[in-house]
């Protein structure tokens, strides 16, 4: 058992040090962890070697992690070259000041809005396998009704522009939550600009990126 778990940690260290970030090596850690269960498990239920099927399982799961970490990576570090960039557990978090992209209480794009969402669809075009959700947000001010529509709108929007320019993905959906999802207070002007905006929420198709990018 102490030598699957050498193993296992080795696989770790080596698929985490070819890529370029954190959040690589973290993805190939739970790839190898989750690869040794699945092939201990797998190798135990067909009458073959636990130990062995845990140690290909790793390297498997690691190389698979370590995959997806480095391609969230890449993507994040050029986006965050042209809006607000975050990574998460998940995948990369895109944020788009509305004061930016439309006047107050439009739902039209500024030109500025455009080149900004040029310059980010530029990036995405290189990264097909994405699954993007555009999620529309306002402050508190006016009506539940009024703001639920109006990030509708706003989130469509984006979500028409960037795809009558070219963009082909996985996967591209649109929704607006009004301001039910505020990350500042409401109660000051600074608090508002910040709850007023567009995100894109990014995750990948995995199966994808291992096939296309090994």
């Amino acid at each position: 058992m102490k030598k699957v778990l050498a193993l296992l940690f080795c696989a770790v260290l080596v698929s985490a040090c070819t890529t370029p970030g954190k959040k690589t090596a973290i993805g190939a850690g739970a790839g190898a962890a989750l690869g040794a269960a699945a092939g201990a498990i797998i190798a135990n239920n067909t009458g073959g070697n636990s130990t062995e099927g845990a140690i290909y399982g790793a390297l498997a799961g690691a190389a698979a992690g370590g995959l997806i970490g480095n391609y969230y990576d890449k993507q994040a570090k050029e986006l965050a070259k042209i809006a607000d960039v975050k990574k998460t557990e998940n995948g990369i978090e895109v944020t788009l000041k509305n004061d930016i992209l439309f006047t107050t209480g439009s739902a039209e794009l500024s030109a500025a809005a455009k080149q900004t969402l040029t310059d980010l669809n530029t990036v995405l075009k290189k990264y097909p396998e994405n699954i993007i959700q555009v999620q529309g947000h306002t402050d508190s001010t006016g009506t539940q009704a009024f703001n639920q529509t109006l990030s509708e709108k706003r989130a469509k929007a984006v979500y028409d522009y960037i795809l009558a320019n070219g963009l082909q993905t996985y996967g591209l959906t649109y929704v607006g939550y009004g301001p039910n999802q505020p990350i500042a207070s409401n109660d000051t002007d600074e608090g508002k600009a910040k709850n007023r905006r567009v995100e894109l929420k990014i995750t990948a198709n995995k199966e994808l990126v291992e096939k296309n990018r090994q």
